[in-house]
C-alpha cells in the first residue's frame, strides 16, 4: 500500500519578469516640454487682427498629447517624429528615441512616457470562480495565487477544484491543493495566460457492513483509508468481518491501460491500522466490509423468530 505520488507539476517555470515593458493595447500618455520656440505648446493667437492680436511664445511651456494605443504593428504615431516602434521596449528607451528625433526641430525637448497597461499586459480567469475576467499584471510580477486571490477564488470546496493553466497553447492541470504559497507550483504568470478553474467532486462508495453505505465526499485534497473507514462509522460490531475489508479500484498497468484491484485490509492485526493511515483514497475507490461468517446463522435465527412470532402470540392471546 503506497501512497498516491505528488504531481508533477505544470512542465512549465516562471515566466520572465516583463519589468513594465510595453504591449500591444497598452496606452501610452506622452509629455513633451519645451523652451523657447515650441513646436507642441504654440502661442495663443488674439481675437483682434494684425500683430497687435498675438501673444509672445513662452519661455517654456509643456503638452500632453491625446492618449496614443499602441496598436497591433507596435507602434505608436507622435507629430513632427513620425511611427516610433514601442512595443516590448521600456518606456525611457521609447523617451530618448522621441528626444533624440525631436533634436533639430525643438530646443533641448524633454519627453515623459507613461504606460496604461491594457488587455495585452493581462490573464483571463474563468470557470468556477467567483470574479471570472482579465486581471492586469503589474511590475510586481503576480503569480498564480496572488491571481486567484484577487478574482475570489473558488466558488467550491477548494478539495474539489483543479486549476488549468494554459500558456502559448500548453495547458497542464493540477489540484488547487497542491498549488501551496512559494512552492514551485505557484508560478509567475505571464501576459496572455489563461486561468480555468474546474469543479471535480471526488468521492468514494462504502457498501457492506458498514455503520454508513453510501457515497461518502472527499471534503479534503487527500483523504487516507483509515479517514475513510472512519467518515463511515466503521463496521458493524454484530455484523461485520473485521479481518476483510476490502478496497476495489483499478490500477495503471506498466504498459498502458488499467487493471481491476483488490486490496484487503485486516483490522484485527494492528500493524494493519499503520497501512492504512498511508494509503491514500483515489476519486470511485470502493471499500466493502464483508459479513462475518456467524451472521449467516443470525440472519437465520431472526428470520426464523420472525416466522414464529406470530404463531406464538396468537397461541398466547387465546389462552
Amino acid at each position: 500500500m503506497a501512497p498516491r505520488p505528488e504531481g508533477a507539476g505544470w512542465g512549465f517555470g516562471d515566466a520572465a519578469v516583463t519589468a513594465g515593458r510595453i504591449a500591444v493595447g497598452d496606452t501610452l500618455g506622452v509629455s513633451i516640454y519645451e523652451i523657447g520656440t515650441t513646436l507642441f505648446a504654440g502661442a495663443p493667437t488674439g481675437g483682434g487682427g494684425g500683430t497687435s492680436g498675438l501673444t509672445p511664445a513662452p519661455a517654456a511651456g509643456g503638452t500632453v498629447l491625446p492618449p496614443l494605443a499602441v496598436g497591433a504593428d507596435g507602434q505608436v504615431t507622435i507629430p513632427y517624429v513620425g511611427r516610433v516602434r514601442v512595443a516590448d521596449r521600456l518606456p525611457h528607451a521609447v523617451e530618448d528615441e522621441i528626444r533624440a528625433r525631436l533634436r533639430g526641430r525643438s530646443q533641448d525637448p524633454q519627453v515623459v512616457v507613461r504606460v496604461e497597461h491594457g488587455l495585452g499586459s493581462s490573464v483571463i480567469v474563468g470557470g468556477d470562480v467567483r470574479a471570472p475576467g482579465r486581471v492586469p499584471l503589474s511590475l510586481a510580477g503576480e503569480r498564480l495565487r496572488d491571481v486567484l486571490a484577487l478574482t475570489g477564488g473558488p466558488t467550491g470546496r477548494p478539495a474539489d477544484t483543479r486549476v488549468r493553466l494554459t500558456r502559448g497553447g500548453v495547458a497542464a492541470e493540477l489540484p488547487l491543493g497542491e498549488i501551496a504559497i512559494g512552492s514551485p507550483a505557484d508560478v509567475r504568470l505571464a501576459a496572455g495566460d489563461r486561468i480555468e478553474l474546474v469543479r471535480r467532486a471526488r468521492s468514494f462508495t462504502a457498501l457492506g457492513a458498514a455503520r454508513t453505505v453510501a457515497e461518502v465526499p472527499f471534503e479534503a485534497e487527500r483523504v487516507s483509508l483509515a479517514e475513510a473507514i472512519a467518515r463511515t462509522g466503521g463496521p458493524i460490531d454484530e455484523r461485520a468481518d473485521a479481518r476483510a475489508v476490502f478496497l476495489f479500484r483499478y490500477e495503471p498497468r506498466l504498459a498502458g491501460g488499467e487493471v481491476p484491484t483488490i486490496y484487503r485490509l485486516d483490522l484485527i492485526n494492528p500493524a494493519s491500522y499503520f497501512a492504512a493511515q498511508r494509503f491514500q483514497m483515489r476519486d470511485k475507490d470502493v471499500i466493502y466490509t464483508a459479513n462475518a461468517r456467524s451472521n449467516a446463522l443470525t440472519k437465520f435465527l431472526s428470520l426464523l423468530n420472525l416466522l414464529v412470532s406470530p404463531a406464538f402470540n396468537a397461541k398466547f392471546l387465546t389462552q
